[in-house]
């Protein structure tokens, strides 16, 4: 058993000061060095939306491109927008986050006019409250004339409105100010990142757009917020009505759109092997069935690492007295990651060999000797683990399985010439041969055990 603490979340990708790309699993420095020419061109205010999908790799994204933007002399203020989602003033959020990040950047003059834009902006909280209050006042009958207590607060609303109107042009005048400062400082304009804006409530996501666009909006600020346009539109659907057009209204908020590459899943996958000490029980036909199914498109890499983090769990927490029926682990992870609720109708015998065969090979789009190389270790380990499901394992027999069953019966009724042929005669001779010489066991429960963190194993030998 190892001497070093197991870790129960996957660590963060170490970024260093020096080289951000150091621990690229996805190979982004193309996509980090075109945006940064872009946002380098750019002079007026801009809103740049970084859109991919949940678990693409956004975050890291981000801070490797805010990390290689700060060596090449670009100021950078950042901060996670989930992690504000508790605040009632978006605008309180963004002034104070801005302002604390500025303070690495003060230099003589430039400190002047943040400590001034601090000021404006404590000034601008004590009047965008009224602002922010829209008056909904209910029409007057006609005929009728408008009471004094009502003239008194529809002025009193007025005087507040035009108030609140001085504060916010004095505050991006402030603003305006010192970013161009900053930029005299540091040769480029600042950037201001921010992280998770669709996991936020829809209310406070869409108040964080406007003020970030309206109220934030002035010459040397550039504004990045990594998104999932679709799931974001569709939160905003949500919370105005079905027939409200969510896209068009994200529209009105971003400058430009920036969708990130699909991600090279195998590379990932092997630099994730490595990091998670998985060691020599991971060979070559085991490395071919996590990258044809784990590599699937539909699996996003959030879920991709959270699989190979507790197959290293699994494999690094084993008692040394202990091997792992490695195939066995990894068919089941697999199916525990694709899908949750079959994988746990599987082991409780709700669901058959056959059923989970054919809804993992359903995830492979295209067809290949790599992909049938992975099916056969998929199939063949299917077949002996229903056996343990099985309630007659005493007296079980190959014809028990139905996906046994299903490729005999097909090889007695196909030609020999058909497609698939070769493939299903391949799984049939072999299970054959296994389970005359070793009964066909495959540790099926005892892996169930490692994979959910129930066994003693995991206590260490003592």
């Amino acid at each position: 058993m190892s001497d070093m603490g197991i870790r129960i979340q996957p660590k963060e990708i170490e970024i260093p000061d020096d080289d951000p790309f150091a621990n690229d699993l996805l190979d982004r420095r193309q996509s980090v060095e075109v945006l940064t020419r872009l946002i380098d061109s750019i002079e007026g205010p801009c809103v740049l939306a970084v859109d991919a999908a949940w678990g693409a790799g956004k975050t890291t994204f981000l801070n490797i491109w805010s990390q290689h933007l700060r060596i090449k002399g670009f100021p950078v203020v950042g901060f996670n927008a989930w992690e504000t989602d508790y605040s009632e003033n978006p605008f309180v959020v963004l002034s104070s986050e801005l302002m604390e990040g500025l303070d690495l950047y003060k230099k003589r003059s430039l400190t002047t006019k943040i400590d001034k834009t601090k000021e404006l902006t404590k000034e601008l909280l004590k009047k965008i409250s009224p602002y922010a209050i829209q008056a909904v006042l209910e029409s007057v009958p006609g005929g009728t004339a408008i009471s004094p207590a009502l003239l008194s607060l529809v002025e009193d609303k007025l005087s507040a409105h035009q108030e609140a109107q001085n504060s916010i042009e004095n505050f991006k005048d402030a603003l305006q100010d010192m970013a161009k400062e900053l930029a005299k400082h540091n040769s480029h304009s600042l950037i201001v990142v921010i992280d998770e804006l669709d996991r936020c409530r829809p209310t406070y996501a869409v108040e964080l757009l406007e003020v970030a666009k309206h109220l934030f909006s002035v010459d040397k600020i550039i504004f990045v917020l990594a998104i999932n346009r679709t799931q974001l539109a569709h939160s905003i659907q949500a919370l105005y009505g079905a027939s409200f057009n969510g896209e068009d209204y994200l529209g009105r908020f971003f400058d430009l759109d920036f969708r990130l590459p699909e991600p090279k899943q195998e590379y990932f996958i092997d630099a994730l092997l490595d990091q998670n000490s998985t060691g020599s029980h991971i060979h070559g036909e085991v490395e071919t069935l996590l990258k044809v199914f784990l590599g699937a498109p539909d699996l996003s890499l959030r879920q991709i690492a959270q699989s190979i983090h507790r197959l290293g769990l699994v494999l690094v927490s084993l008692r040394d007295d202990r091997k792992p029926y490695i195939f066995t682990v990894v068919v089941l992870l697999i199916l525990r990651t694709v899908d949750i609720k079959l994988y746990h109708q599987f082991c409780q015998g709700g669901a058959t060999d056959l059923e989970v065969s054919v809804a993992l090979s359903a995830m492979i789009k295209e067809r290949s000797s790599l992909v049938d190389e992975a099916r056969f270790y998929l199939d063949t380990t299917l077949v002996f683990s229903s056996r343990e499901i099985s309630d007659i394992r005493i007296n079980w027999q190959l014809g028990d399985s139905l996906l046994y069953k299903e490729y005999k019966n097909k090889l007695d009724e196909l030609p020999d010439t058909a497609s698939d042929y070769s493939y299903m005669q391949r799984v049939v001779g072999y299970v054959e041969n296994w389970h005359s010489r070793h009964g066909g066991r495959t540790g099926f429960r005892h892996s169930i055990e490692l994979i959910e963190l129930l066994s003693s194993d995991f206590i260490g030998a003592s």
